[in-house]
């Protein structure tokens, strides 16, 4: 029984090693891959995309001039605060990530629909959620106030 005590440290580490070739699609906000985008709403959906946090408001976009669909990730859903319905023309400006299947996935920056510009990202690509729901309403808690 003592022998095969190494047997489990070994076989732990294999498990945290990724099997070679296979990647992760980086999942942040890139400034290097800032992107326009343009079309119009087909599908509007809350997804959680981060874990431990509100699901996000995410939108699916076929852009104009072609027949081709982009993921466009917004903000979390209690950040939003503005109706948008499908069939609606957005243009925006978000960094592109490609997934390993191809899949392009915008995350907003800025979206422009109805006349309207809503921030959702500083230019270095910060959110402007940052702080939660709570920091948003005003109540912003310092130690001793």
């Amino acid at each position: 029984m003592r022998r095969q005590a190494w047997l489990i440290p070994v076989l732990a580490a294999l498990a945290a090693i990724p099997a070679a070739g296979q990647t992760t699609p980086e999942h942040y906000y890139d400034v290097d891959k800032e992107v326009r985008f343009e079309g119009a709403v087909r599908e509007i959906v809350l997804e959680p995309r981060y874990k431990g946090s509100a699901p996000f408001l995410v939108l699916r976009v076929e852009e104009s001039g072609q027949k081709t669909m982009v993921t466009v990730e917004i903000s979390p859903s209690w950040f939003f605060g503005k109706d948008i319905h499908g069939g609606e023309k957005v243009k925006g400006i978000g960094s592109l990530s490609v997934g390993p299947d191809g899949t392009r996935t915008i995350i907003a920056r800025e979206l422009q629909f109805r006349g309207e510009t809503v921030t959702l990202r500083d230019k270095r690509g910060f959110p402007s959620w940052q702080g939660g729901p709570r920091w948003r309403r005003g109540i912003r808690r310092f130690g001793g106030l």
